[in-house]
């Protein structure tokens, strides 16, 4: 019960003072994404949307907008506390608690707080983000495609795939069928400074995607197929 009641006031906290979710703004994202994708499908009220990587419900992220839209989907993310925050301000969603990858199984997590965007299953990339101590553990891994299954939505129309997870964006694409499910648009991470080099960029090249916008670190993928 005291837990219970630790977690709400840790959520309350997290939502409306730390975060401010009663202030209204142009953009949630962390470089306009969700300016672009909202404008792209300004005619679409229902769509739905799968967010790897999901981290919090409001801040930094590029489908709140189209939640107050009217959109609804998946969201996934390495952290309890993250699914914690999601199950609240968007229950009518489905929220997971999982890792996403080429294979399903068990794999290492990489972290130092229990809400994190640069938290990842990419040691290396770990290494890379995080000053001091790493702390590591053992987490459920899934392929997007067992997870489509297991929520029985291989039939569903997926407008927009946001994928935000440090370094293992290429492992997310390649357990998705992508070529059956052809999402609309596609946001994901590269982090390389040749972009047209990146082993992400030739994958979705591969399958007919046109890049359409560019930030520092997230590029949007359009389907041409």
């Amino acid at each position: 019960m005291l837990s219970n009641l630790k977690k709400k006031i840790h959520i309350f906290h997290n939502i409306y003072l730390k975060h401010k979710h009663f202030i209204k703004k142009k953009s949630y994202s962390m470089d306009g994404e969700d300016i672009f994708i909202v404008e792209y499908f300004r005619k679409k009220n229902n769509g739905f949307y799968i967010d790897v990587g999901c981290y919090h419900p409001i801040h930094r992220n590029n489908t709140y907008l189209l939640h107050k839209n009217g959109w609804s989907g998946i969201n996934i993310d390495i952290h309890q506390f993250s699914i914690d925050l999601f199950n609240y301000l968007r229950p009518g969603d489905i929220n997971l608690n999982c890792a996403v990858s080429d294979t399903n199984g068990v794999t290492k997590m990489f972290y130092q707080k229990a809400l994190s965007q640069l938290s990842t299953i990419d040691e290396f990339q770990a290494k890379i983000a995080f000053q001091g101590n790493i702390k590591k553990s053992k987490i459920k891994s899934l392929t997007l495609d067992t997870i489509l299954e297991k929520t029985k939505l291989t039939d569903k129309k997926i407008d927009l795939l946001d994928i935000d997870v440090e370094g293992a964006d290429l492992r997310v694409l390649k357990g998705f069928t992508i070529e059956k499910f052809k999402p609309e648009l596609i946001c994901v991470e590269i982090h390389e400074k040749e972009i047209k080099n990146s082993g992400v960029y030739k994958y979705l090249s591969n399958f007919s995607y046109e890049l359409v916008w560019s930030g520092v670190f997230s590029h949007i993928f359009k389907s041409n197929s």
